[in-house]
């Protein structure tokens, strides 16, 4: 199937994707590279990027000459350094002062936003066209798919008690993949006027955030930290989404997640939340566990455990567990295997367990999911991305394989 994605990234900044290759870029700062940990690291690393930071350098002051100074032969006249590159301009810096402070990063804030648009040439079974979004048609055409925007601030307890929030909007075709799709219909962002044709709003983070010390604690509407792959297509090194990804995990929850930072290579993640892609609702009184650890084992390799459990809403009582190892091999090759299993007990109109070759929905399924990254240059960067996912006893295998070229900071195609 043939992609290809134009993103006007970070705040702001432009990408692009073509054909199986993945075109993306994190906010303004950096190509969509291979990432190690959860999402909720992945957007931490966002935030602290979109910072401008300041420069500590100082000049030196240079030794007063002697008068009579003894002279040395003439050095070899040394070669020019090459021009600086130049960096991505983002909206944040809109906001600079001419004292080179800035009213925004200087207090913890952070605006931004990206914009996306690619092409199709027909459904993939995941963010364009699966199940019943088949009749939205959101392929063979030039569409914007991603226009967002965030503000946020990270609460930072290292320094005592501190709070910090986040709020994102988006517009585009990814909208309806993006609200929260396990409400009762006419509920926060589900179904109720925001959509227009294949064309959506979404309201996909909405959240308090408050921290002391090590820990941190997350309130309201948030990205789930299940999985590798993430909603923003920022996140991500390829255009189209894992099958896994898309019919087999959350992609937001309504409820509170803390994260105890117990040393340097240690997070525990633990809360409640109100099942499965829920906004400030619970269907069918959705209730669940949803934790996990981040665990980095050695510089280049990292370990990341989550588990979601109870009452999922939309998708019955299960569990979702998710393993991801990501191992860093040289400075220009990574690898990243992620494990995903899924259960539930879920039912169609029939009565009869769901099953996802017929009714388009998992009840059980695997995941294995096989990434390899390498970077050729600074500007260009190859991935390779082998699926095996198998729902209800069918086995579905795939292989997407890309390139990331960055011309300018801004964008990537």
């Amino acid at each position: 199937m043939s992609k290809w994605k134009s993103n006007v990234i970070g705040t702001w900044t432009r990408r692009a994707a073509l054909a199986g290759c993945a075109l993306l870029a994190p906010s303004a700062l950096c190509a969509a590279e291979p990432r190690v940990g959860s999402h909720d690291a992945f957007y931490r690393q966002l935030d602290q990027r979109a910072g401008l930071q300041q420069s500590s350098y100082q000049p030196v002051e240079q030794p007063e000459i002697p008068e009579h100074a003894p002279e040395y032969p003439a050095s070899p006249p040394v070669e020019e350094a090459a021009p600086e590159e130049p960096k991505a301009w983002t909206f944040q810096s809109l906001f600079d002062g001419p004292d080179g402070k800035n009213c925004l990063t200087d207090n913890g804030w952070t605006i931004g936003g990206w914009t996306e648009a690619g092409y199709s040439s027909g459904p993939d079974g995941s963010f364009t066209g699966n199940g019943e979004f088949l009749d939205d048609e959101e392929w063979g055409d030039l569409h914007l798919e991603q226009q967002w925007f965030y503000i946020g601030k990270v609460a930072d307890g290292s320094k005592g008690f501190d709070w910090g929030m986040r709020a994102d909007l988006m517009y585009g075709v990814d909208g309806n993949d993006t609200q929260a799709f396990g409400n009762p219909p006419g509920t926060y962002d589900y179904l109720n006027g925001w959509d227009h044709g294949i064309y959506e709003w979404a309201l996909p983070q909405l959240y308090l955030e408050f921290a002391y010390d090590k820990l941190s604690v997350k309130v309201g509407h948030f990205f789930t930290p299940i999985g590798y792959e993430v909603v923003p297509s920022n996140g991500n090194f390829f255009f189209s989404r894992q099958l896994t990804f898309y019919n087999s995990e959350p992609f937001t929850h309504t409820g509170a997640l803390g994260t105890y930072k117990a040393n340097d290579k240690l997070q525990i993640l633990s809360g409640w939340v109100a099942g499965w892609d829920t906004g400030f609702q619970q269907l069918n009184n959705s209730s669940s566990y949803l934790g996990g650890f981040i665990y980095q084992i050695a510089e280049k390799t990292s370990l990341t455990y989550m588990v979601l459990s109870g009452n999922l809403g939309a998708r019955g009582d299960g569990t979702i567990n998710s393993v991801i190892i990501s191992q860093g091999w040289t400075e220009r090759f990574t690898t990243v295997h992620q494990f995903d299993a899924f259960s539930s007990n879920l039912v169609n109109g029939a009565g009869v367990p769901t099953n996802f070759a017929t009714d388009l929905v998992a009840g059980d399924s695997i995941g294995l999911i096989n990434y390899g990254f390498y970077t050729v240059t600074p500007k260009a960067k190859l991935g390779i991305r082998q699926e095996l996912y198998k729902a209800d006893g069918i086995a579905y295998n795939t292989l997407t394989y890309g390139m990331n070229l960055l011309p300018c900071p801004n964008l990537v195609v």
